[in-house]
Order: C-alpha cells, then structure tokens, then sequence
C-alpha cells in the first residue's frame, strides 16, 4: 500500500473556546490542530510537536484586554525555532500591536472576525512557503546537523560545490580538497562522509601541519610497546581509528617525505606498520586531504610526491574564499546570528543597513571563521536590537559611493535590486515582511527576485 503523508500540524491559540472549536472544526480535515489557551500551554505544545505554523491571538490570559501575554509568546516561539511561521490573528483595535508582533516576528496578520475561507487560502499559502523552505534547507545543508559550522549560502559557486559533494559521496574514492584558511575544508570533507556509504563508521581529522614532525607518524600509523623511549604500551593510530569511515587528513602539503610513501603505500594497499610492527595491519577507511597550498606547485617544487598528489586527487573540490560567494556572506551572517542567539537563549538582534553595507564590502581575508568571530563579538559587544560596524570592527562605509559610468538604466536596476535585497535581508527573508516594507505585493516582489537572481 502507498505510504499515507501525515498531515501538517498548526497550532492555534486563543483564550476564547468557541473560536477555538470553530478553526478546529474548519481545518480538522486537512491539518492535525493543536489548541491552546494561553502562552504556558501553546509553548508546551510547540515544543512538544513543533508544528511549523501557529495562529495565536495577542490578548492572552491572564491579561486577555493586553497584548503582554501574546507578545512574550510570540518572543518565546521564534526563540524556540526561527523558523516557525506565526500569523497573529487579530482585531482593528489591536492593529498597532499586531504591527508590533510583525516586527518581533511574525509572518502575518489575519484579521478578526475570522473568516474560515479565507483562513484555508492563507494557510495553504503559509505551508507552500514552509514546503519550499525545507527543500531549499535540505538542500544547501547536504545532510548535515544544524550547527555553527553547518554549510549555508546559495551563490553559484557553491552550488556547483553542494552537486560535486552529492557526486563524489556516492562513490569511495580518495577526494582532495583545496582552498584558503577558514574557506570549511573540514566542514566538507564531513559532509561528504555523513552522506556516503560510511557514514555510521568513524570520521577522523588529523591536522598534519599542527602535530609536531616527531610525533605525527605515530599520531597516524600507531606504535608498539617498547617501539621507542616511553611508548610503555601498544597504541592504534589515527589510520585504524577510521576503520570502516573516514580519515581526513588536513593540510597534506606539511608531510614530510617519509610519511607521504607510507601514506601512498596505505592508498595502493590498504595495510599499514605500526612504529616498532612488524606485521602489517590491514585497514579499510576512504581517504579525504585538504589544503591551503598549490600542490600542484609543491610537486614541481620537489616538496610532495607527484605519485602520491595523483593517488589523493582523484577528485579534486576547489572551495572559493569568502570574498567571490556574493551574497553568501550576508546570508551566512544572518544564519550565525540566529545560531548563536538560541545558544545564547537571548533575543534576536538585527543588522543594520550600515553593518550590511560593511560586511558586503569587507575583503574577509580569514573567510568564514573570521566571520563567525566577528559575530560572535559582536554579539558580546551589543546591548540593543541593531548590530553596525562597530560591533564588527568593520569600517563604517561611506555615506554615498561615488557612481561609476553608467546609463540611467542601469543605475535603475542596481538601485531596484540593492532595495529589493536590503529588504528582504532586513526582514530575515520574510516575503510579506519584505513586500510591505517596500509597498508592493508579493507577486510583484517574487518577480523581482526572479529578475536579480536573488532567489
């Protein structure tokens, strides 16, 4: 028998039984609805089932004439899960609260008395968004755990990054990965173990360029009892560890030559020598290397063997600095915000148009992990709702750019999409949000994202 999709859960909270049981009587047919009668209860609720969509009235017991209660829920919902669409059902004298809830939040307003028709088109409206969303998350996060390293950003570049990994995980040859200081080689080389065939086996990273010369080689290959001065027992190395998974070895290119034929050896064989063994152990772990260097000038150099260079890239991945990802930088920055604030359990704050501007001009020579540090300070550093330059430590940018020779036209279009972009930045990529701060229709904004490419 086909597999029966469990409908979308939303919750709804109202202190007023009788609008309760009218939704629920509406949207029973098509929504498992949860119902709640006050901020304690509805929070239970969502973090119990996490519905994706909540309708929650703003006059809340015990102080149902107030939005206090409506509000706080509101703050502790979006605290919960970001993500989480909450459409403040409302009446005209509640208007400027609810205007308030859009800005702590909120996805939407629907307005009181409810009408239950159009109730069902704003909802299935709401779940397409939820829908899309996810796919575009499943897709960009490449089967990783939500975390501060987690993958994020939608250039071009890094989509044909996300295709190579989807690619090369699927399969069980050695990969090499290049690309600056802080660029996530690590970041990439996990994704590509979570989601092969190893990925229940152990991924273990060893940085070759952080472990003295004397030690790496035990580090890696294991050593035997008595093998040298204080190895007082037999230990495995970092090599048998990743039996059955993964071993990444970052920053290749700081091998010595010695080891790098011992590594080559465990590539065409598979077996390896502990220190001081003199039977070879045979293990089976994919090799995955990383590096900031030319290797392809560390060979002509004479520094890496070319043998060796060919056996690890069999497939090489070239992951871009910070600074050619466009509009990621903006998007990663929005993603670690929201990150370290559920972290922290302490409310949203947003960037201002002049942080915007700065972290867009900002050249980021340590690439994502210097982004992750400003923001973290940042976020030390800032009391209020608005994070700017300074919190960065960025150059607070200047008050106009010169314009460079250009038509009218295209000043047009460049204005059209750096508005369309602000806004939908500012508002945390919240359609409606976006559109009303722009005083057009949502149709008329999904057009010009189309036409930027800001998707």
């Amino acid at each position: 028998m086909p597999e029966v999709k469990a409908p979308d859960k939303i919750l709804v909270v109202d202190d007023d039984e009788e609008i309760l049981a009218q939704i629920r009587w509406a949207l029973s047919e098509d929504y498992a609805v949860y119902t709640a009668r006050d901020r304690a209860g509805a929070l239970e609720i969502f973090r119990r089932e996490r519905t994706p969509v909540v309708l929650l009235d703003l006059g809340l017991p015990p102080r149902p004439r107030e939005a206090v209660e409506g509000l706080q829920a509101l703050e502790e919902l979006v605290a919960e899960d970001p993500f989480v669409k909450v459409v403040i059902v409302s009446g005209n004298a509640e208007r400027e609260n609810a205007m308030q809830a859009v800005f702590k939040g909120a996805h939407d307003i629907f307005p009181k008395p409810v009408d239950l028709d159009e109730l069902k088109v704003v909802l299935r409206r709401v779940f397409k968004r939820v829908a899309l969303e996810r796919a575009g998350f499943e897709e960009r996060r490449l089967g990783l755990h939500l975390s501060l390293e987690e993958v994020v950003g939608s250039s071009g570049v890094m989509r044909k990054v996300y295709a190579d990994v989807r690619k090369v995980a699927a399969t069980d040859v050695p990969v090499l990965i290049l690309g600056e200081s802080g660029t996530g080689k690590e970041l990439i080389a996990g994704a590509i173990h979570r989601l092969g065939a190893r990925k229940d086996g152990p991924f273990v990273p060893i940085n070759c360029g952080a472990i003295p010369e004397t030690l790496i080689e035990s580090e890696l290959f294991g050593h035997e009892k008595g093998s040298f001065t204080g190895a007082t027992a037999q230990r495995r190395g970092r090599i048998e560890y990743a039996r059955g998974g993964t071993l990444f070895l970052d920053e290749i290119a700081e091998l010595a030559p010695e080891l790098q034929v011992k590594i080559l050896r465990f590539l065409q064989e598979k077996v390896i020598e502990r220190i001081g063994g003199r039977e070879p152990v045979r293990v089976d772990a994919r090799i995955i290397a990383a590096t900031n260097q030319d290797l392809g000038e560390a060979v002509k150099a004479g520094r890496f063997r070319e043998d060796l260079y060919f056996r690890l890239a069999v497939v090489r991945i070239e992951l871009p600095p910070l600074r050619e990802r466009g509009g990621d930088v903006l998007e990663l920055a929005e993603h670690m915000l929201k990150v370290y604030c559920r972290e922290l359990k302490r409310p949203l704050p947003r960037f201002s148009r002049a942080a915007l501007e700065a972290m867009r001009r900002h050249a980021w020579p340590g690439n994502v992990r210097e982004l992750q540090n400003r923001i973290q300070r940042a976020l030390v550093l800032s009391d209020g709702p608005l994070i700017g330059p300074a919190e960065l430590e960025l150059e607070e940018p200047p008050a106009s750019a010169p314009p460079g020779p250009q038509t009218l036209k295209q000043a047009q279009e460049a204005l059209e999409k750096e508005m369309v972009e602000r806004a939908l930045l500012e508002n945390g990529w919240n359609i409606s949000k976006a559109a009303r701060a722009l005083g057009i229709s949502r149709p008329t904004l999904y057009s010009l994202m189309d036409r930027h490419g800001l998707r």
